[in-house]
């Protein structure tokens, strides 16, 4: 009964709740450090996170991700989530899938096509149809993306086989030499259709309705390299000591080569650390994570923080603070009482 929004764990970035089939297709799309992976429909978050976890290893970020989606809104909240997780090989680009197809054709190792679908409801002949027809539209927009030799996965949180198992047989007639690889996961159910992608089931597994296939595009090439740009020069971060970050103006941000020079108009580029010398909250988050030195406090004194309160008296030591336990939690105002962040961001109740 427990909501993970209303726990502490989850606004510092160390949990982030998603349903366990949604996690099947980026275990398909198996995204590596050093590959350049498109999202085409990103938005909220929970894929995009995952993938660009997946881009950091070992204390480097590497790679790049470049997250679209139709929505000015959705867009907003997709690159709180990526901010909040520390994510920082993410770009989030305004531009249409179809200009980004027509702009870097052939410049992606993965693409992931988290299709809109018609869900859980109950839909018309005619809805359903509509919907698959769209659906078809952008697998092949996203198959103009992928390298030859790359790799397609498309999914959709819905039972109705024409949205699911009718696009890929639609997609592969239509295109020839791509090729289904078929996929196994223990305690998942094949395909309807025997083409080699995976089915969920609420009756069967406990999630919710899922389809994901991964497809292979003919041929084998290096990715085009019309997305590479110039990056910025990298400087030294004054609040981590031996590591350096790009700067676009009055900007810090971390990020792999990737994000820093990919020639995409973007809204959100790595991580923001700081606008000049002020802090951002999930930059300050992201420095604690990577080392910067922090204080330590208390659950109980980070809850009453969180939910806005100023202490009696200040917390002495270094203006980054993080709980005992290891969660990040920010940056202190300089008077040492508040922790410093908008309005917006505090939460009461949390646990």
């Amino acid at each position: 009964d427990a909501d993970p929004g209303d726990t502490l764990a989850y606004h510092t970035g160390a949990a982030y709740p998603q349903d366990a089939a949604s996690q099947v297709p980026v275990l398909l799309l198996a995204p590596e450090p050093g590959e350049v992976i498109i999202d085409i429909c990103a938005a909220p978050g929970s894929k995009s996170t995952q993938i660009g976890l997946a881009l950091h290893r070992d204390g480097r970020d590497d790679g790049l991700l470049i997250c679209c989606d139709e929505s000015d809104q959705r867009r907003r909240i997709l690159a709180e989530n990526l901010a909040r997780q520390g994510v920082a090989s993410a770009l989030v680009t305004p531009l249409p899938v179809h200009r980004l197809a027509e702009r870097a054709p052939g410049s992606a190792d993965g693409v992931l096509v988290d299709a809109p679908c018609s869900g859980h409801q109950d839909r018309s002949v005619k809805q359903v149809a509509r919907m698959a027809l769209r659906q078809g539209e952008l697998l092949t927009l996203a198959a103009k993306l992928v390298r030859p030799g790359g790799r397609l996965v498309y999914s959709t949180c819905t039972p109705y086989a024409e949205e699911n198992e009718g696009v890929i047989e639609t997609f592969c007639a239509t295109h020839p030499g791509w090729q289904v690889e078929a996929q196994t996961l223990c305690g998942i159910d094949g395909d309807l259709a025997g083409l080699g992608g995976l089915r969920l089931w609420p009756q069967r597994q406990g999630s919710e309705p899922f389809f994901a296939i991964r497809m292979r595009c003919p041929g084998e090439a290096s990715r085009s390299e019309a997305l590479v740009g110039n990056a910025p020069e990298q400087e030294a971060l004054p609040w981590l000591p031996n590591a350096t970050a790009w700067r676009r103006g009055n900007a810090w941000f971390l990020g792999s080569v990737q994000v820093a020079a990919c020639a995409l108009p973007s809204e959100a580029r790595g991580l923001i650390i700081a606008h000049g010398d002020k802090l951002e909250p999930w930059g300050a988050q992201g420095l604690i994570e990577r080392g910067a030195l922090a204080g330590e406090t208390d659950h109980a004194t980070a809850l009453r923080l969180w939910a806005g309160e100023s202490l009696s008296t200040p917390l002495e030591g270094h203006s980054l603070l993080r709980t005992s336990d290891g969660l990040p939690l920010g940056q202190m105002t300089a008077d040492g009482l508040r922790l410093a962040f908008p309005s917006r961001l505090f939460r009461a109740g949390l646990r």
